[in-house]
């Protein structure tokens, strides 16, 4: 029995809706879940116009590579918004009548490839060799009612395409929600040679740490199950499971235990907790997947926050942002955006307000959200938890480290992190200084 493709009613009614604009040139990203026996397409986003001209293109048959490239930066973007087992799919294209078959292919690799590519990058995981690595692209022609889907292989490109039937479905029921809160406490050291310390260093310390964190042991409602056992078995129908992650020492292996010599100019600290969260389509989802899928988010999370932070600080840099700024990270905010109550999420700083992430839930997603319905109670609860203490002690370490100076440093702007709160939710503080030698 081959793999079935499923497509929710949303996202159908919605390409449906695209369709009847007569858009043609239309492209978008397509969000869902990929398993052994189905693929699910749960939500489709049209990329956004550039300069928010509400006009088709020019010239539908042709796609630029700024057009590619703000295709794949659509679809970055977008990917920081999903929860644990949900992925950028692929795209779609709403086909000009007069495209030809070798235009609308080639279109489809390149936009295919560029999505992956920009995705990837915010990774700090990887596929394992039992996911199937696929990718699909959704032809809709402007002048008839046929939809054509296709699958291209993401670990070898140059596969042919294979042409698929979808079926359709509500996917309103069986998806099962798997949560974690977890602390985190990560030491980064930053090369004194780097040129930009919110660039490769900090992303280099967060991989160390993905490692760590993909292989450590967990406990499935305070107990251990089986890898290979059912998730939800002797659970209530749509019961949340909550999973503890145990972060003892993971034993390494030789060669990972050479050691290295770098300059460190400065160090930078990321702490804080963290609630995370995957979706799981079926009834009968595996421990392992479950498992998995959760541990992504929590990397997910942690990576996108200190990339929102590093980037709100370099593109508001100022000379004394960093003498006395504590900077809190983006709270994460959850929004069940479709009927089979599946969440994405946006992360808002504290100066946003609920206007700043229904804008971002339109302009990303296509979509009209509520007030209603975006859940900060996880964000309430663990920021009731009690912040000080941790301020305090970071501001402790920082005292102590001016003291053994003898006077020996210069605290200057924002080149370098002696302590960061950047996750998020309890507490995010984040202190900038620079040492130098006199």
């Amino acid at each position: 029995m081959g793999k079935s493709y499923i497509i929710g009613e949303y996202s159908e009614k919605y390409l449906k809706k695209l369709k009847a604009e007569e858009r043609y040139g239309t492209t978008g990203i397509l969000l869902g879940q990929i398993t052994a026996a189905k693929t699910y397409i749960i939500f489709a986003a049209r990329t956004p116009l550039k300069d928010q001209v509400e006009l088709p293109p020019d010239n539908p048959n042709e796609m630029h590579a700024s057009d590619i490239e703000w295709v794949s930066e659509h679809a970055r973007q977008v990917a920081r918004m999903l929860p644990g087992g949900i992925l950028v799919l692929g795209v779609f294209l709403i086909r000009p009548p007069k495209m030809s078959k070798e235009t609308a292919q080639d279109i489809f690799q390149k936009l295919t490839n560029a999505v992956e590519t920009a995705v990837a990058k915010e990774r700090l995981w990887n596929f394992s060799e039992e996911e199937p690595p696929e990718r699909i692209v959704l032809q809709i022609y402007a002048d008839s009612k046929k939809m054509k889907l296709r699958t291209y292989d993401i670990s070898n490109p140059q596969t042919p395409t294979k042409l698929l039937d979808c079926k359709s479905s509500s996917l309103t029921s069986a998806w099962q929600i798997v949560e974690s809160t977890i602390n985190i406490d990560i030491h980064i050291p930053i090369s004194g040679t780097a040129e930009n310390q919110f660039d490769k260093g900090p992303s280099k310390g967060l991989k160390a740490w993905a490692k760590n964190m993909m292989q450590c042991n967990y406990l499935v409602n305070g107990l251990y199950k089986d890898p290979e056992s059912v998730i939800s078995e002797g659970l209530k129908k749509k019961t949340p499971v909550e999973v503890q992650f145990l972060s003892a020492p993971v034993p390494t292996s030789p060669e990972d235990t050479s050691a290295i010599i770098e300059s460190c100019g400065s160090s930078l600290s990321v702490k804080g907790t963290v609630h995370c969260r995957a979706y799981l389509h079926g009834n009968k989802t595996k421990v392992k997947d479950a498992i998995q899928s959760l541990k992504r988010d929590v990397l997910n999370t942690v990576f996108v926050r200190c990339e929102m932070v590093f980037e709100d600080q370099i593109l508001n840099r100022n000379t004394d942002a960093g003498d006395s700024a504590n900077i809190k990270a983006p709270h994460r905010v959850f929004a069940s955006v479709l009927p089979s109550s599946v969440a994405f999420c946006d992360y808002g700083f504290s100066t946003e307000g609920s206007k700043d992430l229904e804008d971002r839930f339109k302009e990303l997603l296509d979509y009209d959200l509520h007030p209603a319905q975006l859940d900060r109670t996880e964000e309430i609860m663990l920021e009731e938890m009690g912040v000080e203490p941790v301020q305090d002690q970071d501001q402790r370490v920082v005292k102590e480290e001016e003291e053994t100076a003898d006077g020996g440093f210069k605290f200057k702007g924002i080149a370098a992190a002696a302590g960061v709160g950047v996750l998020a939710v309890a507490v995010s503080v984040l202190y900038y200084f620079i040492a130098e030698s006199t």
